[in-house]
């Protein structure tokens, strides 16, 4: 008896898997996606097993703009469901779980993003429809799905020059599912990587989606040491839009310059403050906002030719910068994040500046140096000339600018300080024109005399 009944069983798993294997199944959902997505969906293999469900493996879609690239991918997709229900008309999922997706989000020339999961929706509802007589035939089943779940995902933004400025990678999400579709949930991204400078990590929270709205109100992570939370909020509507409040604590500055690959030196402190950000996801030109940032108890190596400067004039100051006071206030509009206002404090000197920069990377600020009495008779005669004065009578300054890129930016700060356009060689010219603005000596003066 127990033999027969295994031996049923057994036949009904090959049946099963026979007609998996032939073609049946997969190209159902293949015929599926290409009507949701409007695009081809490849797969490799699929198994059904009791115990494990259905299995469909090597799951790829085919950038269209570049059929040899996959701009969708995942190594494998498990649905369980019930066997009952089947019975009834019904096709009820328990789990349906998607290991390893890996997508690729691409910037084109225009500025503009092409959503992979998205972009060829409209074309797909547009699209003549085949005569039915030449649709799949077979039993039609109402589709139930009760928990979803994402693990190991990873996502790429590649801008225009295929960069890639925005990665999130051991993404794990795990949702329930209502009757009407809409979820209730919880991620995790493990690892994230910003412009290759700003890398959070563990950021995960609750979130909730009703079919149009999905809500991330609470959500906690960690910045180079320190404290991320925030709410994000974004509405899938005909014209979709999103808003995103963030707010950070304790970032460790030491561990921030080592996330971006700057030299460390002696920086010391911490970095909190806040930023707001709106607009429609799909269009950079929309995006609102504004930041505002401080820096605690911070210790900073200033740019390398005030370094320089200060060795020469033996200025510790100018070596590195014990700042009491150093926050930033920026405005996001019109494809730019504009800088109101940045200072950088110390005991004897000042450096202010505001203006824009692009998001493309390019920057225009207008700044100043400010120096106090003490650091400008320190600075010597020869070099302080240039200084003017400045709205505060203890203090004199020299303008300047900071053009460039913000990966390479360029400045004329040393060309206003000594007077006259310098080539690579600052410290030597610095030295000569230290030397020429000293007394000479009796000896030196004998000689010079003489020749």
């Amino acid at each position: 008896m127990v033999a027969g009944v295994v031996a049923l069983a057994a036949i009904v798993l090959l049946c099963v898997n026979l007609y998996l294997q032939s073609g049946g199944v997969q190209q159902r959902i293949r015929d599926s996606a290409q009507r949701s997505l409007g695009t081809e969906v490849k797969i490799r293999s699929s198994m059904y097993l009791p115990w494990s469900g259905l299995v469909i493996r090597g799951i790829s879609i085919p950038d269209p703009a570049n059929p040899n690239t996959n701009f969708v991918e995942a190594e494998a997709l498990r649905i369980r469901f019930s066997l009952r229900p089947l019975m009834e008309g019904r096709f009820v999922i328990t789990e349906c779980t998607l290991f390893q997706p890996k997508v690729i989000v691409r910037q084109l020339e225009n500025g503009d993003w092409v959503l992979p999961l998205g972009a060829k929706r409209a074309e797909a509802v547009e699209a003549p429809k085949e005569p039915a007589a030449t649709a799949t035939k077979g039993i039609s089943f109402k589709a139930e799905l009760q928990n979803a779940r994402l693990r190991g995902g990873s996502i790429v933004f590649l801008n225009a020059k295929n960069r890639a400025i925005v990665t999130l990678e051991k993404t794990d999400i795990s949702a329930k599912v209502a009757p009407d579709r809409s979820a209730t949930g919880i991620f995790e991204i493990g690892r994230s990587d910003f412009f290759g400078s700003l890398k959070p990590r563990k950021v995960g929270g609750a979130f909730t989606w009703d079919g149009k709205t999905l809500d991330l109100p609470d959500i906690e992570g960690t910045l180079a040491g320190g404290k991320l939370a925030g709410k994000y909020r974004v509405e899938t509507s005909e014209q979709p839009s999103f808003a995103l409040a963030l707010q950070v604590t304790g970032v460790l500055l030491r561990k921030l310059a080592e996330d971006a690959q700057i030299e460390q030196g002696k920086t010391e402190g911490s970095l909190q403050g806040s930023l707001d950000l709106s607009g429609d996801p799909r269009d950079s030109a929309s995006l609102t906002g504004a930041g505002h940032f401080e820096l605690v108890s911070a210790r900073l190596r200033p740019v390398e030719f005030l370094v320089k400067l200060g060795e020469l004039l033996q200025i510790d100051e100018l070596q590195l910068l014990k700042l009491s006071d150093a926050r930033i206030d920026a405005t996001i509009r019109d494809e730019r994040v504009q800088v109101d206002d940045v200072i950088l404090k110390s005991d004897n000197l000042i450096l202010r500046g505001n203006g824009p920069v692009r998001f493309n990377g390019k920057m225009n600020l207008e700044a100043s140096l400010l120096v106090n009495r003490k650091l400008q008779q320190q600075l010597k005669g020869v070099l302080s000339k240039n200084f003017v004065d400045s709205e505060d009578p203890e203090y004199r300054q020299l303008p300047f600018t900071v053009t460039g890129r913000i990966d390479n930016p360029r400045t004329d700060l040393i060309d206003k300080l000594i007077g006259a356009k310098v080539g690579q060689d600052v410290g030597g010219i610095l030295m000569n024109i230290l030397r020429s603005g000293a007394p000479q000596k009796a000896d030196d003066k004998k000689e010079a005399e003489g020749n």
